[in-house]
Parts: C-alpha cells; structure tokens; sequence
C-alpha cells in the first residue's frame, strides 16, 4: 500500500501496524509532517469525496521537493497552506471513490396519498376510516382495493387515483381493484385507481422497483408506466426496476409483456428475459436467472456475479447505508456471488461480502469504508 492510501486510512479507517510504522517513517522526513496536517485538516473541515484529486501524491511530493533543491525560495503560510488545498483537491481523487446511496430520514412508515391529496400513515387506526372511505383495506401487512360493487357504482368519467408510497427499509403488496397484485419495493411509489370499471385500459404508474401478477383481460390491457418504459400486458408475472437515475429493467418471469421504451421500436419479451434501458437510453435485451431480480419479495437479497457498488446500492435500500467510501477504485467493479435473508442483517452480510471479495469492510453510523485487506 502506498503513502496515499496509508494517508487516507489513517484518517478515515484504521491503520495495521504495518502501516502505522510506514506513516511514521514518513511523518519523519523532513516537510512531511507538517503537510499530514494540512492534509488532515482540509480534510476533516469538508466532505473529502468532492474534493479528492487525480494526481499521485508521490509525484507531487517529488515535485515540490525538486523545486526547493532549484531554488531557495520562502514560502508563507498562505501559500503553503493554499499548496497544501491544491495538493489535496488535485492530487488524491483515485485513492477514494464513493458510490451514492439514497437514503431517507427516519421513516414513519408507509402512506397512501388519496386523491384528494390527503395523506394516511399505514397502521395509522384514526384516519383509516379515511381510506375505507376510498375503497382501500389494510390488514397484516396487505393493502386490497375493494372492487366497485355494481349496484352501488357511480357513473363517472373522473378516475381516482391514488398513491402508495414505500420508504427506506420496508416494502409492502397491493391487491388492485381488478385481483392483480403488486409487490412494492423501498423507496418505491405506485399510483393506482380506486376502480378501472369504465376504462379501456388499466393504468398505474411507478416509481422504484415493483414485482407484477396481473390478472387476466384480454379485452382491458395493464399498462405499468415508469419514467423512461411503458409495459404492455393483459395477464403475466413481472418484476421492474425503475429507480430515479439508474438502470431501469423489466425482468419477465410468466407470459408475454411489450415494453414501450421512451425512444426506438416496442420489444416482445418472453419468460427468462430481460429488457434494460441505460441512463443514455440504451435498450438491451438479455436472457437471464429471473430468481436474481425477484428474490426481494420473499425478504431475500441474491447477488450473481453483480459489481459490488451495485451490491451495495442495493443493501442501501434496505439498509441504514449513507455512504460508501472506497479506499481502491478496482473494489468498485469486483464481482460478488451470495445469496441472503434481509433478516441475516447488515453486520452479518458485509462479513459474509468481506470474506468472498478478499477486502477489508468496515462500517460505522451508516458509513461503510472498503479497503483492500
């Protein structure tokens, strides 16, 4: 391990002895220890991932170092100190790299948005007579939509909808009006109406990530309507992933799905397939093991061959993760195979992950530091 990484580490990690006794060897040298300070003190005093750079430290020391033989120069504490920043946001950027994790506050579980813009908690006993008003049941841990009686209905050509919203750490299923039911993932939202009596079409729309049985009708298609992709069916089993800013997937599992993506012509997907659309817009269809894509909703986590910044992008959604700092950029992109219950916990699994990618993991108040061991 070089000086760069010995530095970091001592700042934001723990140090081995080995390393402990090689910084202070270098503390020793002449000019060092005083920069370790600025360093540090740069550092400590802003987020240190916005302002890490792209050059080698070493390379830079020697700079200054071959400048001070050529000439005999005094340099201020202003200059030094401004040399010190210039080091620290030009000069380390490699050594750290984080991967963003989105992360609400502290959750107060999930609600239903009516459409009339009120807001219920979920298990919230005083307003739930508010949504039995709107046709909506809840009860361990399930939400049913009531289908319209007949005799009862009002003719209207106003749709209702409504919107589940999911925070950090839970997910929740659905029964729609129509018998279809959706499993919906953390920080994920689904719009839906309080009826489809009257449409030619059954609508919602989604947010995040949700697991599909669509009942059948043939003679009213589902349409599932994400940011950048609209699904086509009229009975099947899908799961799609529709996070703001990442990859967005539609993995089918049962039947036939057409996936209307937001540029080039609809695709026909069939059982095993996989049709993704990359930030640029890219569509790709891939065969795959649908069990990877599906295994959240029965509370487990199943990782093949996944880079490990997409691991743990999605331990994060579950997870109280607030950031992830690696201390080699090469650990972002090593593959990692496992497969866990979410009840196995955070501490249990990054070992677990320690263990199978030969890195040294720690984690602390939501921030988890990856090194190499």
């Amino acid at each position: 391990m070089d000086i760069k990484q010995i530095i970091l580490k001592a700042i934001y990690g723990k140090l081995s002895d080995d390393e402990r006794r090689k910084l202070e060897v270098w503390l020793g040298e002449a000019g060092n220890r005083g920069l370790y300070e600025r360093i540090r003190g740069h550092l400590e005093s802003r987020d240190a991932v916005q302002f890490l750079a792209e050059v080698d430290v070493e390379r830079a020391l020697g700079r200054i170092r071959r400048r001070r033989r050529k000439a005999i120069v005094t340099i201020s504490s202003l200059v030094a100190g401004i040399a010190a920043v210039v080091l620290v946001t030009v000069l380390l950027w490699p050594v750290v790299q984080t991967v963003p994790v989105k992360v609400e506050s502290q959750s107060h579980g999930a609600t239903i948005v009516l459409s009339n813009g009120e807001e219920v908690r979920l298990g919230d006993t005083v307003l739930n007579h508010r949504l039995r008003e709107a046709n909506i049941d809840v009860a361990n841990g399930e939400i049913k939509v009531q289908a319209t009686n007949v005799e009862t209905k009002v003719e209207s050509k106003v749709i209702a909808y409504n919107t589940l919203k999911v925070p950090h750490g839970e997910s929740y299923s659905i029964t729609l009006a129509d018998g279809t039911r959706v499993w919906v993932n953390a920080l994920s939202s689904l719009k839906f109406p309080s009826s489809f009596e009257g449409s030619a079409e059954r609508i919602v729309e989604l947010v995040g990530e949700g697991f599909f049985e669509v009942a059948r009708d043939t003679v009213h298609p589902f349409r599932v309507k994400t940011v950048n992709q609209t699904i086509v069916v009229t009975g099947t089993a899908f799961n799609v992933e529709a996070y703001v800013g990442e990859v967005s997937r539609t993995t089918l599992c049962q039947g036939q799905v057409i996936v209307e993506a937001s540029v080039g012509k609809p695709v026909f997907l069939s059982p095993g397939q996989q049709l993704s659309v990359d930030k640029q817009g890219e569509v790709v269809v891939a065969e795959v093991n649908t069990d990877v894509y599906t295994s959240w909703i029965r509370g487990e986590y199943y990782f093949d061959n996944q880079t490990l910044d997409q691991v743990l992008l999605e331990l994060g959604k579950w997870f109280e993760i607030k950031e992830v700092i690696f201390f080699d950029p090469a650990l972002e992109r090593q593959l990692f195979s496992g497969k866990f219950k979410k009840s196995d916990g955070l501490e249990t699994i990054l070992k677990v992950i320690e263990r199978g990618v030969g890195a040294e993991i720690n984690c602390s108040n939501g921030q988890i530091r990856i090194g190499k061991k």
